[in-house]
């Protein structure tokens, strides 16, 4: 029925299709322990209830991407339908030559770009959505120079991190983003934004440099 091997279990078995049970036989912990693989094929195939577990998987990753893109929007949960809505309806385009999550990332990408040509207004990142606390700020802003972490409190420093990342060119947004939050290597970003790897070191250096520029001079007792 399928055309090639796939991982069903993550790291730690891999069957040929013909041996792959039908998705409504599987019970609910099989399913979640699909790999993406798998689940491409069986959505390919006409289960849809498979593209629900992808979606679950990724929603919040997601979210998180439009968010610090975009603020906390009152379109930000129909922006991450239409991520995944866009994803559906192309999913045969899919081809697997890179990760599905890097393919998904790039559309995510894509969305907050035209949604922020569309809209020129700048949002307010101060609700704060669900988020994991072990998002690592302080590795954005670290480095030789005065650590801001000894200046403010640590909580007013993500706050202020979410905002200023706002104000950055969208190409220094981008890289800090999916380097920093989503924890990407250099490889994963250059296929998500189509670029060399080279470009991706270069862009994050300075977007690093010129985020911990901007938190220190925002506080009116330091400067750079």
């Amino acid at each position: 029925m399928y055309k090639e091997l796939v991982s069903v279990i993550k790291g730690k078995k891999t069957i040929s299709d013909n041996e792959l049970k039908p998705f409504s036989s599987l019970s609910g912990e099989e399913k979640g322990k699909l790999s993406d693989h798998a689940l491409l094929s069986y959505i390919k195939s006409g289960d849809r209830e498979a593209f629900s577990i992808l979606v679950k998987r990724y929603e919040k990753k997601i979210l998180n991407i439009l968010y610090l893109q975009l603020g906390n929007i009152p379109d930000l949960e129909d922006l991450v339908q239409e991520v995944f809505i866009k994803a559906f309806k192309n999913i045969n385009s899919f081809r697997g030559e890179s990760k599905f999550s890097t393919w998904l990332y790039r559309i995510a990408i894509n969305i907050a770009y035209d949604y922020r040509r569309k809209n020129k207004e700048v949002y307010s990142l101060d609700n704060s959505i669900n988020e994991d606390d072990d998002n690592t700020f302080e590795s954005i802003i670290a480095g030789d120079t005065k650590d801001p972490l000894d200046i403010v409190e640590k909580e007013d420093v993500k706050s202020k991190v979410r905002r200023l990342i706002m104000e950055l060119p969208k190409e220094y947004q981008e890289v800090l983003i999916l380097r920093e939050y989503e924890g990407l290597s250099y490889e994963e970003i250059a296929k998500i934004l189509n670029c060399p790897v080279g470009t991706v070191e270069s862009r994050l250096f300075r977007a690093r440099k010129e985020l911990k520029e901007r938190l220190l001079k925002e506080d009116g007792n330091y400067a750079m």
